[in-house]
């Protein structure tokens, strides 16, 4: 096929494949350019056309062609300018935060267990359950001020086993007074 001949096809199949093109694409710049490689398709492909009378549907199938392969091309990129208060950072915690923060529960969990069967449990019940003095009397069967009194003991007791299993630790001496 010459290139008068295919410029004589063109000129009345021309209008309905731009309309195809922007109804598909929505975006006239993006269109425009689908329509040229559409044409510059087809006009190099125009000796592959063997009945002049189905050039319209051969030009609509290039056309769609062209749509289906902008789109594998064309991913859509935003820019983050339009979302000025979109906050992109991540938030979780570390990898590495997340460790110490597991390590240090499993040492004070290793301390706890160093302490008598009942500061386990109170403090257990209290601190870590965050149940109230009332509900930890009656777990344990004493009275509320016995509760606060073994409750507070055993935090003082785990006070010490903390300081003396902190890591790094150097131990002090305590030198007896000497009488002169």
């Amino acid at each position: 096929m010459s290139g008068e001949t295919f410029e004589a096809l063109l000129a009345p199949t021309l209008g309905r494949v731009r309309r195809l093109v922007n109804r598909r694409l929505r975006n006239s710049g993006h269109a425009e350019d689908v329509i040229q490689e559409t044409l510059l398709r087809a006009f190099a492909r125009r000796d592959q056309l063997r009945v002049d009378e189905k050039f319209g549907s051969w030009l609509y199938s290039i056309a769609l062609n062209e749509i289906r392969q902008s789109f594998r091309h064309d991913h859509g990129t935003v820019s983050l300018d339009e979302f000025p208060n979109w906050d992109a950072r991540d938030t979780a915690a570390s990898p590495l935060t997340r460790f110490e923060e597991a390590e240090r529960r499993n040492w004070v969990r290793a301390c706890i267990a160093a302490l008598p069967q009942r500061d386990q449990i109170v403090i257990r019940l209290q601190d870590i359950d965050g149940k109230s003095v009332r509900e930890v009397a009656g777990a344990l069967g004493m009275s509320q001020s016995a509760t606060k009194s073994v409750h507070f003991r055993a935090r003082k007791r785990l006070a010490h086993v903390i300081r003396a299993r902190r890591p790094g630790r150097i131990p002090i001496r305590r030198e007896s007074k000497r009488e002169s």
